[in-house]
């Protein structure tokens, strides 16, 4: 799965749009120092997306982000592995 474009919107959200799911729009939102899905406009074309795709969406967009890092440090102290 690959980040096609983004898009800026207010409030400082940004729309992303993903090969595997082309006619789908991925809403982010900031939180702390990195971003996460809020929102996903499905469309019946694509197919579902699971919590798997999720994961690897939110990792996609905060690498292109420069954010990976800190999404990586939240994603350990998520699951109580390492982190602060």
């Amino acid at each position: 799965m690959e980040l096609v474009n983004i898009s800026y919107m207010k409030k400082g959200q940004i729309q992303g749009f993903f090969d595997k799911f082309p006619h789908s729009k991925v809403l982010f939102s900031p939180i702390r120092k990195y971003y996460f899905v809020s929102y996903v406009y499905w469309d019946e074309r694509d197919p579902i997306v699971l919590q798997e795709d999720l994961e690897k969406i939110e990792l996609l967009f905060n690498s292109y982000m420069g954010r990976e890092a800190f999404y990586r440090r939240r994603k350990r102290a998520d699951t109580g592995v390492g982190g602060a």
